[in-house]
């Protein structure tokens, strides 16, 4: 009887150990888990970043001359939208050779590309609203461009008529 109860004792024994080891390691591996999630998330955080800074120094600056204007920029910036006249240009849809200058022409009034170029730069229409011959003149560059999002961005602007004009 002797054997048979130290034979118990030490079974519980080591069904005690037993579960004292299983519940550290289902502590160590829920701890894991959470160390992998956390890991992930500043991964994917890196990973933007990365992809932001590579973005911004990917591409050898580029020159446009808008009506005389001359504006750089980046490749990525102009091919943003590849189905507008600037992603076709820049993409390789459209055979294009730059000026003696390096610059590359276009044939557009110059003083408002800037609103175009930043927004190919942002995504964001950065117009103010109180100017409805500035939003029509941008809704004419915009529709040349091809820049549909821009289009659709500008209509949602509230344009007041101009006073005495023709211009609709």
């Amino acid at each position: 009887m002797k054997g048979v109860s130290h034979f118990k004792l030490k079974l519980n024994q080591i069904k005690s150990t037993h579960d004292l080891f299983q519940q550290l390691i289902e502590e160590e591996a829920t701890s894991l888990i959470n160390e992998r999630e956390k890991f992930e998330k500043e991964r994917t955080v890196f990973e933007n970043s990365l992809k932001k800074i590579q973005t911004f120094c990917s591409s050898e600056p580029i020159t446009l001359n808008v009506g005389g204007k001359k504006y750089c920029t980046t490749l990525d910036t102009l091919t943003k939208y590849r189905h507008s006249f600037l992603g076709s240009m820049f993409g390789g849809y459209i055979a294009v050779r730059p000026c003696k200058d390096g610059s590359f022409f276009i044939d557009r009034d110059g003083k408002n590309f800037c609103y175009i170029l930043n927004y190919l730069r942002t995504g964001k229409l950065i117009v103010p609203e109180n100017k409805p011959h500035l939003i029509r003149m941008l809704l004419l560059e915009a529709e040349f461009y091809q820049i549909e999002e821009l289009i659709a961005d500008l209509y949602k602007v509230k344009i007041q008529p101009i006073p005495n004009s023709t211009f609709v």
